[in-house]
């Protein structure tokens, strides 16, 4: 038995490996042409042979830092007012027994399929109007309405698993319903937070759409924005731009990694629902 299950485990396995080297050849293909100054994306080498850390030096004297900071801030902010709201919204959509629910569940489902340029379009009139144009408050509400729909409808998925015996039982003892919230029911969804909040950072960190369409000056250009700019600018190599790519990958990478656990546990238990 153990003989028969070998090969097909090793086809699985080279399966596998295949596609992994097919996802991440674009990767390596980035690494290697950020240390090529003089390349262009047509006579690039797959392997530098004269490795040059002009492009790192060029993205970083174009004011890289500068733009890796305000999409850090845009990215956190945009998870903070995130979980603020769709917290308590996706609990109390867990407790309600309501057509309403059903209801409410199909309204976000319906945000989340409106293209994103007629929410630009929106926000730039309304944000000018506000006069948060070229804010990091504006990126933040506009990168957050990415991020609500789906991090209620992930939370309230986890939320219904919850044994709400556990949370009446701290009423009796004393705490309020604000109190059992906060003290019972964020602890015990924590994997479900944590994923939330790591895809609503991701929505905001990758966007270029809300960047292009609500920021009008340099210094307030998120990192993607940034990279756009290099791209159609004659005065920067290929180098440089692939250089950004990738030190904007960096955070993203680095928040996938610490909260994957968290991650994997969360989708995990929202799927077996």
């Amino acid at each position: 038995m153990t003989a028969r299950r070998r090969p097909r485990g090793w086809g699985w396995t080279a399966l596998t490996v295949a596609i992994l080297v097919v996802y991440l050849f674009p990767v390596f293909l980035m690494v290697s042409a950020s240390f090529q100054p003089e390349a262009t994306s047509a006579n690039m080498q797959w392997i530098p042979t004269s490795p040059s850390l002009g492009g790192y030096a060029d993205v970083f004297a174009s004011g890289g830092l500068e733009r890796l900071r305000v999409s850090v801030i845009v990215s956190l902010g945009s998870v903070v007012l995130t979980l603020l709201v769709a917290t308590p919204a996706a609990y109390a959509l867990s407790r309600l027994r309501s057509k309403a629910v059903s209801v409410s569940l199909v309204l976000l489902l319906l945000a989340q399929m409106i293209p994103s340029i007629v929410l630009a379009n929106s926000f730039y009139a309304m944000f000018n109007t506000w006069g948060i144009l070229n804010t990091y408050i504006g990126l933040i509400f506009a990168n957050a309405t990415a991020g609500i729909p789906f991090a209620v409808i992930l939370m309230r998925s986890f939320m219904l698993r919850l044994d709400h015996e556990i949370v009446e039982a701290s009423t009796i003892d004393g705490l309020g319903p604000i109190g059992s919230f906060l003290r019972i029911v964020v602890p015990l969804s924590r994997n479900a937070i944590i994923t939330a909040a790591v895809f609503t950072f991701l929505f905001a960190w990758g966007d270029l759409l809300f960047g292009l369409t609500l920021v009008t000056k340099s210094d307030m250009y998120p990192v993607t924005v940034f990279i756009y700019a290099l791209t159609n600018s004659q005065f920067n190599t290929w180098a440089s731009v692939m250089a950004a790519s990738l030190v904007a990958s960096i955070p993203a990478l680095v928040v996938i990694f610490a909260a994957q656990r968290y991650v994997k546990a969360g989708i995990a238990t929202g799927a077996a629902r």
